[in-house]
Order: structure tokens, then C-alpha cells, then sequence
């Protein structure tokens, strides 16, 4: 039987009953509301019926939900933070670098939590429903930035807490959604994001409830890989408080509002955007042998060996190949015949530097 997906059976036994209970309800029986008493009897056996299939239809939804939940495969680098409450989405439209007050429920959008000297100290992917917001994020920043933002909370009405116990997260390589960066709940409140189109499909995540799937590290490489692919970087531990987000390309990704208002390090995002130019943009990267690179490494430029040029923003290993997305001067990164490593003890790793799948050189997000 394929993993993946209910036996054919099941989807059969679905659309007959599913055709059963829609004649059952043309006839007016399926919610069994009071008859005439001359026809109530010969009725009964279909308000029985009736009654039925109303159940099985539900324990069906159930069947085919667990069936998926078996066989995602999911994240263990990955976590999730949670903030509710009735100010909830106005606490944190006043301390991230994107406006979540402005998101509806089924929408995703990335945003940042910034120092006041505007250097990023997380990045989020947030969904919303209702007077709760989820903030997906490396794993292994969530405990410093649920206590960053508890800090802040003072007498709003909500609370910020470390929901990787309760959540777990699945890639999916096709979300199965239409439309990018969109969020679908159910009724169990687990969520299916999409990200944007990659090679004619639309990759994205779950955002599952309970905590006793198995996580596996191969899921991660897909998903690391596939925002690699699409030029989404993020913050894992080795790069808090490296870059601003125009470094790491999280404007033009839809990671920064610059009409939304004040959050800290917002004057020196804000500055960086309007005045000159942006110098430094992160770049799509590959690099082959044993050596593994990490992120928060140097990059170095042959003929400018007097300091380091950039710094690897992610990296990850997907089918015996590292790719990674670093941020380097735009003028280096542009320059024909410019050569690029990464030092380690075993000597320097060559780059193969390419531009993200957008314009570095634009102004705000590419995708609007």
C-alpha cells in the first residue's frame, strides 16, 4: 500500500457514501427533523442511514488525517513559538520587522526580530489564526527568543511560550496549495503553508498538533534545500546578531514592511532602505567535497586577503552537494572572474557563486 496517501478502497467507500447522503439530504432526512406521524415510519430506516454515513464522514476525515500524519516526514532542526492572547497580534506588530496586523489567517509571511542596532536576532515564518500567532523558526534560537520577547511583553495581554512540545513541523515538496505563501487550517488546527514555485511545484510545510511523530534529519536537508533553492535565508545560532535583514536578502524575500510602523532596529532598516544603496545581498552558493562548511564561516575573495568579504548565511548538505546562500559585497559577487572559498583546516573549499532566482538590486519585495 502506498504510505503516502488512504488505499483507493477507502476513497470508493467515501464518494458512495458521500452520494448517500446527499440524496439523504435532498430529502430533507439527514438531520432526522420531525414527520408527519403517517410517514414517519417508513422513513425511519433512512434517518437511520442517514445518521450513518453523517459519522462516517467525519471518522473518514479522521482516517485520512492520520494516514498523513504517518507518513510526513518530520523536521527536527525546526521549532515553534506561540503568542496568545487578545493582544497577541498588536504586541507583536510592534516588535517584528513585518506587519502581522495586517496578515489574515490564511496567509504566511516571514518577519524579524531585530536588535535596536537593527542586526537580526531570529527569523520567522508566521501563521495566524484567530488570537494566536506561530512564529516556525530554528529550533535552537527558540529559547533565547520566546525570553527576548517575554521581556517585552510587560501589560499586554498575551503570552509568549515555547511551543515545540505541543507543535511538530513536516516539509512538504508539494504543498498541494494553488496560490504562494498561503496558510489552509483544518479543523484540528494543524495548518499546510505554502512557500513560493519551485521547478513547476509549490513546496511549503505542516504545522502539525501533538509531539509523537519521529523527526528526521533527511526532512530538514529537503526543506533547507528547497529555501536555499528559492533564496529564503534565515538565522540559525552561529548567525544572531550577524546581519541586518537587507543583508540576507529579507526584503526583497517579503521578510520587511517599511509602512507598518515602529519596531526596534526599525530607524536603522528603515535607513539602510531609502538612503543609498544596499551594498551587501546574500547569493546562491555550491560547493563539493568531504569538508563541511557551517554557517556563520568566512567567505574570502582571492586578492583581498586582508579580511574576509562575507560570511555563509546557511548551508546545507542535500545528495552529496553543499549549497549554501552567503552575503557578499553585490559589486564582488557581480564581478566576472571573482573567486570565492571557505577556510578550515583542511585547506579552502571553492565557491561557485550564483545570483538568488530574483533582482538583488531592487527596492522592497520582488514578489509584490
Amino acid at each position: 500500500m502506498n504510505q503516502r496517501q488512504p488505499d483507493a478502497v477507502f476513497f470508493i467507500a467515501f464518494f458512495v457514501f458521500l452520494a448517500l447522503r446527499t440524496t439523504l439530504l435532498h430529502l430533507g432526512l439527514l438531520e432526522g427533523e420531525t414527520l408527519p406521524e403517517a410517514t414517519t415510519m417508513w422513513r425511519l430506516p433512512f434517518m437511520i442511514a442517514g445518521k450513518f454515513f453523517h459519522g462516517l464522514s467525519a471518522l473518514f476525515v479522521l482516517f485520512v488525517t492520520k494516514d498523513l500524519s504517518m507518513s510526513a516526514q518530520f523536521l527536527s532542526r525546526w521549532g515553534v513559538i506561540g503568542v496568545d492572547g487578545d493582544d497577541a497580534v498588536t504586541f507583536l506588530q510592534s516588535q517584528l520587522s513585518n506587519d502581522v496586523a495586517g496578515m489574515a489567517e490564511g496567509q504566511l509571511r516571514m518577519a524579524g526580530l531585530c536588535t535596536a542596532k537593527g542586526r537580526l536576532l531570529g527569523s520567522f515564518f508566521v501563521l495566524r489564526q484567530s488570537k494566536q500567532v506561530f512564529l516556525v523558526c530554528r529550533k535552537e534560537t527558540v529559547a533565547a527568543l520566546a525570553k527576548r520577547l517575554s521581556m517585552f511583553v510587560l501589560r499586554s495581554k498575551c503570552k509568549v511560550r515555547d511551543c515545540t512540545a505541543d507543535y511538530q513541523l513536516a516539509f512538504l515538496p508539494d504543498s498541494g496549495l494553488t496560490s504562494p505563501m498561503r496558510v489552509q487550517w483544518d479543523e484540528q488546527g494543524n495548518a499546510t503553508a505554502s512557500l513560493r514555485v519551485l521547478n513547476s511545484t509549490m513546496p511549503g510545510f505542516q504545522l502539525v498538533t501533538g509531539n509523537g511523530q519521529t523527526e528526521q534529519s533527511s526532512a530538514d536537508d529537503q526543506f533547507e534545500f528547497a529555501l536555499q533553492q528559492l533564496g529564503i535565508a534565515y538565522v540559525s545560532q552561529p548567525t544572531v546578531e550577524m546581519f541586518i535583514p537587507q543583508a540576507i536578502n529579507f526584503d526583497l524575500v517579503g521578510g520587511v514592511s517599511f509602512s507598518k510602523g515602529c519596531y526596534p532596529g526599525q530607524e536603522i532598516v528603515a535607513r539602510s532602505h531609502y538612503l543609498g544603496k544596499v551594498k551587501r545581498r546574500v547569493f546562491q552558493a555550491t560547493a563539493t567535497g568531504s569538508s563541511t562548511i557551517t554557517a556563520g564561516q568566512d567567505v574570502w575573495l582571492a586578492g583581498k586577503e586582508n579580511e574576509p568579504a562575507g560570511a555563509v548565511a546557511t548551508a546545507v548538505n542535500f545528495n552529496g552537494q553543499q549549497y549554501l546562500l552567503v552575503e557578499l559585497p553585490v559589486d564582488d559577487a557581480e564581478q566576472s572572474g571573482a573567486t570565492f572559498t571557505v577556510k578550515n583546516d583542511a585547506g579552502a573549499i571553492a565557491l561557485n557563486v550564483q545570483p538568488p532566482p530574483y533582482d538583488v538590486h531592487q527596492k522592497g519585495s520582488v514578489f509584490e
